[in-house]
Formats: C-alpha cells, structure tokens, sequence
C-alpha cells in the first residue's frame, strides 16, 4: 500500500538524531536553537538539567513539537518561557542560537505587544480620517 502521507520524510535525521535542515526560514531557526539547546542540556548531569534548567528542557520540548508537525507556531513559545530559557543558557549558548534565541524572544514580545492592543500598534489621525470617509460613502450608497 502507497499511501501520500507514507511517502512524507520524516522531519528528523535518524542516523544523527537531530532535525533535518529545510527551506523554512521559521523552521530553521527553530532547528539551529533546539540544537543549541540540546548540545547545552546534554554537557550536564541529567539531574542537574531537571532542577536548575527546567525552562530550557520545557523549550526544547515545544521546539521539537513545532518541527515534528513543521509548523513554528505549533510550539506555543510565549515570551516568558523563552527569557526563563535565556535566563538559564545565557553563558553556555553558541552565539548563533543565542542570536536566534533573542530574536525569537524580541518577536515574541512585539506580537504579544500587539495582540494585547488589539491588533493595531498604532492608530493615527489619518485611519481616523479614512475611516470616517468610508463610513460616509457606505452612509451615501444605502
């Protein structure tokens, strides 16, 4: 049986154990940060990982739901898991997931910013104006 979904690749590289690299932009900074994650999460003890790192382990978890389904989104990172994630990896991070992590977070922030304004960043006198007109035109067509 040949079925369409069969024939997908898998999202990981099986014989390295890590994502495979792809054309999505938002994926593959998802990948560089989950590799950095992991190569700071495997360089101490387990125990030590589960006490003092639990931000990170919980990132990295989300990360990797987001690339196994391909999706960035499907990893629901919020702003505060991530600064607890920077909190913690700040120092041990390579500077290309460091830099990938800060932007991340720097989005995060922008569009929970926005979305807690309702969607618009900024309301000016001209939407004022346009809006005003357009209600005047629909006002004058009925």
């Amino acid at each position: 049986m040949n079925l369409p979904h069969m024939r997908l690749e898998t999202p990981w590289n099986t014989e390295f154990m890590l994502p495979r690299v792809t054309d999505n932009a938002q994926l593959l900074e998802l990948q560089i940060l989950l590799g950095g994650l992991q190569l700071v999460l495997s360089r101490v003890h387990p125990a030590f990982a589960a006490t003092r790192f639990t931000a990170t382990r919980q990132l990295a978890a989300r990360i990797t739901r987001g690339i196994e389904y391909q999706d960035a989104h499907k990893a629901h990172m919020g702003s505060a898991d991530l600064q607890r994630s920077l909190n913690e990896t700040e120092r041990a991070l390579d500077p290309g997931s460091l830099m990938v992590l800060r932007k991340l977070l720097t989005q995060t922030l922008k569009e929970e910013q926005e979305q807690a304004d309702g969607g618009h960043a900024e309301f000016t006198y001209s939407d004022f104006i346009a809006e005003e007109r357009l209600a005047g035109q629909q006002l004058a067509a009925h």
